[in-house]
C-alpha cells in the first residue's frame, strides 16, 4: 500500500526505504534520537523530504503538506498529544472533528453540527471514551482518554495508512491494552499501521516486522519470527 524509496530530509535522516502492506502493523524502533518521528512526519508533509519516493499502490506522490497526506489517505498521531494533538481547553467534540471538517462537513461557512455529532459519539462509544458528555474540556480527561480523542479524530477520516507516534506514552495499563486491542482490530480491518515506540515490548508484541533505526539511517528490518530485544538493540546501537 505505501511505498517508501530512499526517502530523506537534510540533516536529520538519509535513505529510509520500507514497504508497508496493507493489513500489516510495521514497528519502529530505536533509540532517542535516531530519526524515526521525524521519518513520520516527512511521510505525513510536516516537514517535506529533500529526497527519495512516496508511492502509495505503486504510484508515485508528492506530500507537501499535512492536508495532501490527508488527501492520500494517511492518518497521524502524532507522538506529544498536548503539544502537537490536542487544543486542550476545546472540548471532546471539537477535538475529534478537527480533521473531517474539509470532507463536505460544512455548508455556506456552516458546520453540520448535528452529522458531526452523531459521528463523535458513535467513536466515544466504540473507543469507550470516559467522559461526562462530549462538551467536556480535553483538558480535564485522563491521558488515556485524552489519547482516545486523538485516535477517534484520526479514525472519523478511515485512513488507509496510520501512523501512531508513541500511541501508548503516559497512559495507565488499561488504556494501554484497549489501545493495542484497537490497532490491532485496524489491522484486522485492512488499514496499514506505521507504529513508532520507546517501548520494545510493545514494538516486539504487536509488530509483524520491526524497522530498526540509528541516527538517521536505516539499520535493518527484522521479520516478527526472528525479533527479539537483543536483535533490536543490536540493530538500534550500531
Amino acid at each position: 500500500m505505501l511505498s517508501v524509496r530512499n526517502l530523506s530530509l537534510a540533516g536529520r535522516f538519509h535513505d529510509v526505504s520500507f514497504d508497508l502492506r496493507s493489513g500489516e502493523i510495521l514497528g519502529f524502533a530505536g533509540l532517542v534520537g535516531s530519526g524515526r518521528s521525524n521519518v513520520a512526519e516527512t511521510l505525513f508533509g510536516v516537514t517535506p523530504a529533500t529526497a527519495g519516493q512516496i508511492l502509495i499502490d505503486g504510484k508515485e506522490i508528492a506530500i507537501k503538506t499535512p492536508g495532501a497526506a490527508m488527501d492520500a489517505g494517511l492518518g497521524f498521531l502524532t507522538e506529544d498529544r498536548k503539544e502537537s494533538g490536542l487544543f486542550l481547553l476545546l472540548d471532546v467534540m471539537e477535538n475529534m472533528q478537527t480533521a473531517i471538517l474539509r470532507d463536505g462537513f460544512t455548508r455556506a461557512g456552516f458546520v453540520r453540527e448535528s452529522e458531526i455529532e452523531g459521528l463523535c459519539l458513535q467513536q466515544q462509544a466504540k473507543l469507550r471514551v470516559r467522559t461526562p458528555d462530549l462538551y467536556e474540556p480535553c483538558l480535564n480527561l485522563s491521558g488515556g482518554n485524552q489519547q482516545k480523542v486523538l485516535i477517534a479524530r484520526w479514525l472519523m477520516t478511515k485512513p488507509r495508512i496510520l501512523i501512531l507516534d508513541e500511541p501508548t506514552r503516559g497512559i495507565d495499563v488499561g488504556a494501554k491494552a484497549e489501545i493495542h486491542r484497537l490497532i490491532s482490530e485496524l489491522a484486522g480491518q485492512g488499514v496499514a499501521v506505521m507504529m513508532i515506540s520507546s517501548e520494545l515490548p510493545e514494538v516486539l508484541g504487536m509488530s509483524d516486522r520491526i524497522l530498526v533505526m540509528h541516527e538517521g539511517r536505516m539499520t535493518g528490518i527484522v521479520e516478527r519470527k526472528d525479533a527479539n530485544q537483543v536483535k533490536i538493540m543490536e540493530l538500534a546501537a550500531q
